[in-house]
């Protein structure tokens, strides 16, 4: 039973990686499936076996992400100050997107940039609402007037602007050095809307 997932797995990271240097060689939107299958060496029903469509090969690269976010979840939160641990992936996420910044900008101006933004907005909304249950739950209690969605909302959003201010402007800045800036933005708000 194992063999199967092992050889279904390589078969869609082999696929992934095709089209992540494609992207890297040439315009997102002119790649074809066909590219890929070549690249990857794979034939085009063990493609659609796999993918609907190029978008979904292409965000198939997130569920790796998810995994790594949630072990620096867990990491960080035995470690995290009072309320913090809402925020704990943003290092591991500033990381992640510094060592896949030429992917960003490769994926910026084409059609699938959209997409991507929109599946890592669901990554991180997910991580925050689902494994800081304990932080959200005491939201519900805490003398606020700040509905747990706009909450969610409001961090993920604040994330993604500091995001792209450092990617878009290819700032100097390093990974950690841009995660306290993101902390010192947000973590007065945590704790005003937490406390």
């Amino acid at each position: 039973m194992d063999k199967p997932d092992r050889r279904v797995r390589r078969t869609r990271e082999s696929l992934h990686k095709a089209l992540i240097s494609l992207a890297l060689e040439k315009h997102y939107d002119s790649i074809t499936v066909q590219e890929v299958l070549d690249r990857a060496d794979v034939g085009r029903s063990t493609f659609y076996t796999h993918f609907q469509s190029m978008d979904e090969l292409l965000i198939s690269g997130t569920q790796e992400l998810r995994r790594t976010l949630h072990a620096a979840l867990e990491n960080h939160r035995k470690s995290a100050k009072r309320h913090e641990s809402v925020i704990a992936f943003s290092p591991a996420m500033f990381d992640h997107a510094y060592g896949y910044r030429n992917v960003y900008f490769a994926l910026l101006n084409t059609g699938a940039w959209p997409i991507v933004r929109q599946q890592l907005q669901d990554v991180l909304e997910e991580l925050i609402r689902r494994e800081c249950k304990a932080e959200i739950a005491k939201l519900k209690t805490a003398n606020s007037d700040v509905p747990v969605d706009l909450f969610v909302h409001y961090l993920t959003s604040a994330f993604f602007a500091v995001l792209i201010w450092w990617m878009d402007r290819r700032s100097r800045l390093t990974p950690s050095q841009i995660d306290e800036v993101f902390r010192s933005l947000v973590l007065p708000t945590v704790h005003a809307v937490l406390g």
